[in-house]
């Protein structure tokens, strides 16, 4: 009985101190209240965009029809398993190759405004196109400042069970947020098709440089052979029979490598499309109509809270600590 009364005690001394600083506790809540109405209108604005998409598996989409028509003209399309994970894709935006495309973007259509250029406060953007370095894995520091900028601007989220990817932009400007997550989204998926089709690009530049070749020599024993007979057409012996069976031969050895290398290029050409890979777009990134920050009245009540928590712990404690103190200072005087 003694604790409870005691604890009941306690409490009503407790409440009748913040009763009898009700005053105190309100102004300090009023003026931290003040202090976070300054901070939510002096706080920059941000809009915030966003689009998702997701990567469509081509090799079981394309694979029976390309091979169902490359086998038509004697063509075999081998499979490839160069996927870039989507996992990978938040690493592929903080390349300096993304974030240097990114950056020469046009944002503005009307004023033929790139990233670079609104995203350039300081004046440095002089600076950063003269340092610009053929070598790729050079960055400079004026690239590294706009760097930073791009990642407080651009983030990349996975959903590592359903596979999708999100792309959020924040800029000050609502319209500008939309466009820069859409040109984020373009750029990611030119560099993803860049990556998965190169192989396959190379093969095919390398078959057309051949078949190139192999047509102009075909087109000269083309017009040597028939040369020949049209000088040829009433003189029958065996010198003449000879050089023509000789042109002849070899055109239709040069021919069939012609045609061999025609196959190889329609291949490689197949090859290609069935590497590209497909997107589909979930959502679009479309202007905001509302601004993502700042939360003014989410501000103004955490300031409010805050200076209440601490006006009353402060009252409430304010004076064990001042007697604490005296008693401290007695004891080192005696």
């Amino acid at each position: 009985m003694n604790q409870i009364s005691n604890d009941e005690i306690d409490l009503i001394e407790i409440l009748k101190k913040l009763y009898n600083s009700k005053k105190q506790i309100i102004l300090v809540s009023l003026v931290f209240g003040l202090i976070g109405c300054v901070i939510a209108l002096t706080s920059p604005i941000s809009y915030n965009s966003s689009t998702v998409f997701i990567p469509q598996n081509q090799e079981n989409m394309k694979s029976s029809t390309l091979s169902g028509v490359a086998s038509l003209v004697g063509i075999n399309i081998n499979s490839s398993t160069s996927e870039i994970p989507p996992s990978m894709y938040p690493q592929i935006s903080e390349s300096p190759k993304f974030k240097r495309m990114l950056l020469q973007s046009i944002i503005d259509q009307d004023n033929n405004l790139t990233l670079a250029d609104y995203i350039d406060i300081d004046g440095n953007l002089n600076n950063y196109k003269k340092s610009e370095n053929l070598n790729s894995i050079y960055v400079s520091e004026i690239e590294e400042y706009f760097f930073e900028k791009i990642s407080k601007i651009i983030n990349i989220s996975v959903n590592q069970k359903d596979g999708f990817i999100t792309i959020n932009s924040t800029m000050p400007v609502a319209n500008y947020s939309a466009v820069v997550a859409n040109n984020s989204k373009e750029i990611l998926q030119k560099i993803i098709i860049e990556n998965k089709i190169e192989s396959a690009k190379q093969i095919l530049e390398f078959s057309l440089n051949q078949l190139n070749e192999k047509k102009k020599e075909f087109n000269s024993i083309q017009s040597k052979l028939a040369y020949f007979k049209d000088s040829n057409l009433n003189l029958v012996n065996t010198l003449s029979i000879n050089e023509q069976s000789r042109l002849e031969s070899e055109f239709e050895i040069i021919n069939s490598v012609v045609t061999e290398l025609s196959k190889q290029v329609e291949q490689a050409k197949l090859q290609v499309s069935k590497d590209t890979p497909v997107f589909s777009t979930i959502k679009e990134a479309v202007i905001p109509n509302y601004r993502d920050s700042p939360k003014r009245t989410q501000i103004v009540i955490i300031y409010t809270l805050i200076g209440f928590i601490i006006s009353t712990i402060f009252f409430l404690i304010n004076k064990p600590i001042y007697q604490i103190i005296q008693e401290v200072v007695k004891s080192k005087d005696l």
